[in-house]
């Protein structure tokens, strides 16, 4: 059994809703210039559909990549989940929910849901225990209000 480790974590964006959801869905050329975790070395899409795709993305330091199943079939959501990878178990998923805030901008819910199939992967999960709900949602939200700020 693989053992995984969940991070929840919050944020407001001066984003859309919709920005946010457009920006997780974006599977063209760009999409590692707007994501700067990405790296282009390891994207590749294999396959897009309405409210799926199959995307194989990665990162440098430390090397790691992922293919993942996109969906976004659940108005304001964006669900990604592994089905193949280098360190991450099968099944491990990442899940974004936003919602328009009263005040203008989005409220968006995560969800980091990862196993290790290997030791790096396992360190990585222990720091993502500590720090994960900051990091991710840090990261989360500088890409998304960069994008607000472009408008």
């Amino acid at each position: 059994m693989t053992r995984t480790t969940r991070v929840e974590f919050d944020f407001h964006t001066a984003a859309t809703p919709e920005e946010v959801v457009e920006l997780l869905t974006d599977f063209s050329s760009d999409r590692p210039k707007r994501w700067p975790a990405l790296s282009p070395t390891w994207y590749e899409v294999y396959e897009v559909g309405t409210t799926t795709a199959d995307v194989r993305e990665g990162q440098d330091k430390p090397v790691m990549w992922a293919r993942e199943q996109y969906d976004w079939s659940t108005p304001g959501t964006v669900t990604w989940t592994v089905s193949d990878s280098s360190d991450l178990a099968p099944g491990s998923f990442v899940s974004l929910t936003a919602t328009a805030s009263p005040n203008g901008g989005s409220d968006v819910h995560g969800t980091w849901e990862r196993g290790a199939k290997t030791a790096k992967a396992r360190l990585i999960l222990v720091v993502m225990r500590v720090a994960g709900r900051r990091v991710l949602g840090n990261y989360f939200k500088k890409v998304y209000d960069d994008l607000a700020a472009q408008r």
